[in-house]
C-alpha cells in the first residue's frame, strides 16, 4: 500500500516540476488510471493518509488540466464523507470557492452543500463565517452553474434553524446587502433566497420580513421598468402559494396593489408584458385559496376571462389557458368558477374551436382540458360530475368526436394530449357512457397500432378505466373485450409489451 502512497507522491511532485502542459496532462491520465484500477476501500486508505497535496495541481492556468485535476478530486470526493473532507481540507476547500476556474468553484460548492444537506454535519459550516462570506459573494459569479449552487447551499442553510439565526446577521447581512446593491440580475439572485427562506417556515418570513429585504422586493411592482415588475411578480409568486406568505402579501396591500393596475390597464401602454407574469401569480394563488380570489378580487377573475375571450395572440391565450386549467384543478375551484355564471361555458366553446386548428394551441388546449375536467376518485360524486360534463357539452356540437379525431392526429404531441383527455372521461360514469356509445371507439383503441409508447400507455390506461364501469354503462359484449384485453396484457412480459 505505500509504495502506492510513494508513486502519486512521486506523481504530484513531478508535475510541480514540469512546464509542458502536455506532459502534465500525461501524468494526471496516468493518476486516473491508477485510481480506475483500483477498489474503493483502497483507495480509501492510500488518501486518508494525506492527499493535501493534489490541492497543489490546481494552482495550473490550463483549463484542460484544471478539469483532469477536478476528475481525480471528484473520484476521491465521492468515497470518502463529505464532512471528513472538509475537517481535514477545510482551508483548502474554503480556498477552491474562490478560484478563478468554475469547474473547480463547483466542485468544492457541491462538497459544501453536500454537507449543508446533513442537519447532523451543517454546525461545521455555520461555525465558519467567512466561509459562508465566500458562498454568498459567489452568488455574483459569472457562471450561471456556480451561482446557482451557491444559492442552493444558502437557502439550505436558511431552511435549518440554527442557519437562519446567523443567515441575516452581521457579516453575513451584510454581504446580501452588498449584493442588492449590484445589478439587477444579481440582485433578483439574492430575492430568490430571499423568497424561499421566507416560504420555508413561519420563523423563515419572520425573519426575512425582519431584514427589510421583503419589503424592498415588492417595492419593485413601482418601478418604471416593466420587466423588473414581472421577475419581481414571478419570485413573490412562490411566496403567495404560502398561507403566510399569502397574509403577509395582503397585509402589505400587494394584492390590492396589483388589482390597481389592473384597473388603470389602459392608462399603462406596457400593463400587456404584464399580464402573463400577473395570470400565473393570481393563477397560482387561487389555485390554493380559491375563495381568497373569487370572492375580494373579483377584477382578477374577470380580466382572465377577457383575456381569454379577447386574446392579443396565442401565446397569451395560452398563458390564459394555462392559468385556467391551474386554478380548476381543486374541486373547489371548479364549484367557484361554476359560480361565475356563463364565464366557463364561454371560454369552453373558445377551447373548443381553438383546438380545431392543429397547432401549439390545439395541444394547450388539450392539456387544459384534461384538468378543467378531472377529478379524482375519492372527490366524485353526482354533482361535481354533472358540472364537468356540462362543461364537455360546452365545447362543441361533437365535442368526443373532436377528440377522437385529435386521437388520431399524426403527430404524437397531440395525439398523446387528446388520448389523456379520453383518459379524464373513462374515469367518470358519464364520460364511460359517451365513450360507450361513440361508434366504433372501443374497437378503434383496442385494436391501435399506435407507435408511440406514451400515447400506448394511455391507450392502456384508458382500457383500464373503462373496465372499472359500473355494469349498467358498457355492454356485456364491449366489457368482455376491455377485460380480456387488461388480462392479456398483464401476462405479457415488460419486455414484449411494445410489441402488442
Amino acid at each position: 500500500m505505500s509504495t502506492i502512497m510513494e508513486w502519486f507522491q512521486e506523481k504530484i511532485v513531478r508535475f510541480g516540476e514540469l512546464n509542458s502542459v502536455k506532459e502534465k496532462k500525461d501524468i494526471l491520465l496516468e493518476m486516473q488510471i491508477k485510481l480506475g484500477s483500483l477498489n474503493n476501500r483502497e483507495i480509501e486508505e492510500i488518501f486518508r493518509a494525506d492527499f493535501g497535496q493534489l490541492f497543489t495541481l490546481l494552482n495550473s492556468n490550463e483549463r484542460e488540466v484544471l478539469e483532469k485535476v477536478c476528475g481525480i478530486l471528484e473520484r476521491l470526493f465521492g468515497i470518502l464523507k463529505s464532512e471528513e473532507v472538509y475537517q481535514r481540507y477545510s482551508i483548502e476547500i474554503s480556498r477552491l470557492i474562490d478560484h478563478p476556474c468554475s469547474e473547480v468553484k463547483k466542485l468544492a460548492l457541491h462538497e459544501i452543500k453536500c454537507i449543508a444537506s446533513n442537519p447532523e454535519k451543517i454546525h461545521l459550516l455555520l461555525s465558519d463565517v467567512s466561509l459562508l462570506v465566500s458562498i454568498i459573494n459567489r452568488i455574483e459569479d459569472d457562471d450561471l452553474g456556480v451561482a446557482q449552487s451557491a444559492m442552493s447551499i444558502m437557502c439550505i442553510i436558511g431552511k435549518n434553524s440554527n442557519g437562519l439565526q446567523i443567515l441575516y446577521t452581521g457579516e453575513l447581512l451584510r454581504s446580501f446587502a452588498r449584493l442588492l446593491a449590484k445589478n439587477d440580475t444579481i440582485s433578483f439572485r439574492v430575492y430568490e433566497i430571499i423568497v424561499d427562506v421566507a416560504k420555508s417556515s413561519k420563523e423563515g418570513l419572520e425573519a426575512s420580513v425582519q431584514t427589510g429585504f421583503l419589503s424592498s422586493l415588492t417595492s419593485i411592482l413601482d418601478n418604471e421598468d416593466i420587466l423588473l415588475q414581472v421577475n419581481a411578480l414571478e419570485i413573490l409568486t412562490e411566496l403567495a402559494i404560502t398561507e403566510d406568505g399569502l397574509r403577509y402579501l395582503e397585509q402589505r396591500g400587494v394584492l390590492k396593489h396589483l388589482v390597481q393596475k389592473i384597473d388603470e390597464a389602459d392608462e399603462n401602454p406596457w400593463f400587456s408584458l404584464f399580464v402573463p407574469g400577473l395570470m400565473k401569480f393570481f393563477g397560482n394563488v387561487a389555485c390554493c385559496w380559491p375563495h381568497e380570489i373569487f370572492s375580494k378580487y373579483p377584477t382578477v377573475v374577470s380580466t382572465l376571462f377577457g383575456v381569454i375571450e379577447h386574446p392579443e395572440n396565442d401565446t397569451i391565450l395560452c398563458i390564459a389557458l394555462d392559468t385556467l386549467g391551474h386554478i380548476s384543478k381543486k374541486v373547489e375551484s371548479k364549484y367557484a368558477l361554476q359560480a361565475l355564471g356563463d364565464a366557463m361555458p364561454r371560454a369552453l366553446r373558445i377551447i373548443g374551436n381553438s383546438m380545431k386548428g392543429f397547432t401549439g394551441l390545439t395541444t394547450c388546449c388539450l392539456n387544459n382540458l384534461a384538468q378543467i375536467l378531472d377529478i379524482q376518485e375519492a372527490e366524485q360524486d353526482d354533482k361535481i360530475m354533472s358540472l364537468t360534463k356540462s362543461w364537455f357539452d360546452c365545447l362543441g356540437d361533437d365535442p368526443l368526436g373532436m377528440i377522437a379525431k385529435l386521437c388520431e392526429y399524426t403527430f404524437a404531441d397531440i395525439r398523446q394530449p387528446a388520448l389523456e383527455v379520453l383518459a379524464v372521461l373513462a374515469s367518470q360514469a358519464w364520460g364511460q357512457e359517451y365513450i360507450s356509445n361513440h361508434p366504433g371507439l372501443i374497437e378503434s383503441l383496442l385494436h391501435n397500432n399506435e407507435p408511440n409508447m406514451k400515447c400506448k400507455e394511455v391507450i392502456h390506461e384508458i382500457i383500464r378505466r373503462l373496465t372499472e364501469a359500473k355494469p349498467d354503462i358498457l355492454e356485456p359484449y364491449k366489457m368482455k373485450k376491455l377485460t380480456d384485453f387488461i388480462s392479456q396484457r398483464s401476462r405479457v412480459p415488460d419486455v414484449a409489451i411494445e410489441q402488442l
